[in-house]
C-alpha cells in the first residue's frame, strides 16, 4: 500500500503506534510528545513524497494543498477522500494540518508541533461499530418462554462457551501485550485461534432457539462477542495499521464490560424463572 508507506515517512505512524502501546510499559514519552517530535522533524522531501502519493491515488482534500516551499506543487483531485486504515487517517491528518500551518507562514516550533499533535490525537480513528451486528432476524426466536425451554436454552448457551473456550486458552489481550513488550510480530499469529474461538461462539449462539423473554439479552451477548472478534482482528493487523490496533486494544475492555452486562441480564432472567444451573456444569457461570 504505497500511500501508507508514504504516510509513514511524515507521521512515522508505525513508530507512533508502537510507542503509544509501549507507553503503558514504562515508556517515558507521551503519545503527544512522540507525534510532536515527528512533526517537528518532518523534512521537505517527506512532505512532498506524501503529497505526491495522495495525488497519484486520487485522494482529495477540501482545498488545494500547496506544499511548503513548492508553490507550483499542488495535490488536487475530484476523487472522494478515502483513507483505508486508522493509521492512514492519522498520517493524512498530520500531513494536512502540517501543510496548512506551513502555508499560513507558521513556524513549526515545539509548541506548535505539540498543538498539532494534541489535535490529531484527540480525534477518533477507529470505530467498533464497524463490527458485524445481528438483529432478531438473525436468531431463532421461540414464541414460548416455558421453563423447560429456558433450561434447554441455558444448557445450549453453556455448551457454546465451554466448547469454544478451553480452560488452557491464552487470553488475547495477554498475547497482544506480550507482542507490545517484545515487538515480536510472530506472536500476532497466535490471535487467529482466539478469533476462531469467538466466531465459533457467535455461530453457535445464532443457531440456538431463544425464548422470547431472552431475545434482547441474547442479542446483546452475540453482538458483544462479534465486536470482540472485530477488535482481535484489528490487534492482529498491527503491522499494517498500528493505530487501529492500539485503539482496538483500548476498546476491548469496554466491549468485555458490555458482554458482562449482557450475561448479568441473562442471569437475572434465569433467576426470575427460578432456574439455577449446577456450578460444575457448562452453564454454571450463567447463574453464579
Amino acid at each position: 500500500m504505497p500511500r501508507i508507506v508514504a504516510a509513514l515517512a511524515i507521521a512515522a505512524a508505525i513508530i507512533i503506534g508502537v510507542f503509544i502501546i509501549k507507553n503503558k510499559y514504562s515508556t517515558p514519552a507521551t503519545p503527544t510528545e512522540l507525534v510532536a517530535e515527528q512533526i517537528q522533524n518532518a523534512n521537505q522531501s517527506s512532505i512532498e513524497a506524501y503529497g505526491a502519493e495522495l495525488e497519484a491515488e486520487g485522494v482529495a482534500s477540501d482545498t488545494a494543498i500547496v506544499l511548503p516551499s513548492s508553490p507550483s506543487s499542488t495535490a488536487t483531485t475530484s476523487a472522494p477522500l478515502g483513507p483505508i486504515t486508522a493509521t492512514d487517517k492519522l498520517a493524512q491528518n498530520i500531513f494536512e494540518t502540517y501543510v496548512n500551518a506551513k502555508n499560513s507562514g507558521v513556524d513549526i516550533s515545539s509548541d506548535v508541533a505539540t498543538q498539532i499533535a494534541d489535535n490529531v490525537l484527540s480525534q477518533p480513528y477507529t470505530d467498533s461499530s464497524a463490527a458485524r451486528t445481528y438483529s432478531t432476524n438473525n436468531v431463532k426466536v421461540e414464541e414460548t418462554s416455558a421453563k423447560q425451554s429456558i433450561i434447554n436454552y441455558g444448557n445450549a448457551v453453556g455448551e457454546a462457551f465451554a466448547t469454544a473456550l478451553p480452560k488452557d486458552g491464552q487470553n488475547e489481550l495477554a498475547i497482544f501485550s506480550n507482542f507490545a513488550a517484545t515487538n515480536n510480530t510472530a506472536l500476532l499469529s497466535q490471535l487467529t485461534e482466539n478469533i476462531n474461538r469467538y466466531q465459533k461462539i457467535v455461530t453457535s449462539l445464532l443457531a440456538i432457539p431463544v425464548p422470547q423473554s431472552f431475545v434482547q439479552s441474547h442479542l446483546a451477548m452475540v453482538n458483544a462477542i462479534s465486536t470482540i472478534v472485530y477488535e482481535i482482528e484489528a490487534m492482529q493487523n498491527f503491522p499494517a495499521d498500528p493505530i487501529g490496533a492500539q485503539n482496538a486494544a483500548q476498546q476491548y475492555q469496554n466491549t468485555f464490560s458490555s458482554l458482562a452486562t449482557a450475561l448479568k441480564q441473562e442471569k437475572s432472567l434465569f433467576v426470575d424463572n427460578g432456574i439455577t444451573f449446577p456450578t460444575n456444569s457448562p452453564s454454571g457461570f450463567l447463574t453464579q
